[in-house]
């Protein structure tokens, strides 16, 4: 009952500490109209704390941060069990432990169909292009994949500029064409 009345407490003091603090920083500017003949201009005086004022925005400011960490702490956020306090040198200890046994562990995962997402993330056009270079074995030249497509020439040219840059697809010379074949790391091989 006592750590509800002074998480109750804490919480009230930090609700009217903040009032404060917003209340101090949020004083209007004054404004002067000055009027010369039919027309006239406003100008803004920048605003100067006083010292008395800079003095209870750093008193509030505290007691904001200070019934925060309370509040927080009676709630058991920042909780630590006695057991888990361990010197620097034996967590070290069981990082590196733990290190070793991940690397002696360590197998090579296995490959995942990167085709088949890299599939469903693509839409339209898109899409029917890398399927159509897919089912080419990952490799086609551009004029036939423009033929397959029944695309012009300029709307096959920039989805591929578009999946060039996306790294899906690799573009290279091939006499008169370009030969478009799939990434490496998406047809599963390595460099």
């Amino acid at each position: 009952m006592k750590s509800r009345i002074r998480t109750t407490l804490t919480a009230g003091i930090f609700i009217i500490s903040s009032i404060v603090v917003i209340n101090v920083l949020l004083v209007n500017n004054p404004v002067v109209i000055q009027i010369e003949g039919d027309a006239f201009k406003i100008i803004d005086i920048p605003y100067k704390y006083t010292v008395n004022e800079a003095y209870m925005l750093l008193f509030s400011a505290f007691l904001c941060g200070f019934s925060l960490a309370l509040v927080l702490l009676d709630i058991g956020v920042f909780q630590t069990d006695p057991q888990e306090k361990k010197t620097m040198k034996e967590r070290s200890m069981e990082d590196t432990a733990l290190k070793d046994r991940t690397l002696e562990n360590f197998q090579e995962p296995e490959k995942r169909d990167i085709s088949g997402i890299i599939l469903k993330a693509l839409t339209g056009d898109e899409k029917k292009t890398v399927e159509i270079i897919l089912n080419n074995e990952g490799r086609i030249l551009q004029n036939e994949l423009v033929n397959s497509l029944d695309f012009s020439k300029a709307k096959v040219s920039r989805i591929l500029i578009n999946l060039e840059k996306r790294g899906i697809i690799r573009k290279s010379k091939y006499g008169l064409t370009n030969c478009i074949s799939l990434a490496d790391d998406i047809r599963g091989e390595t460099k």
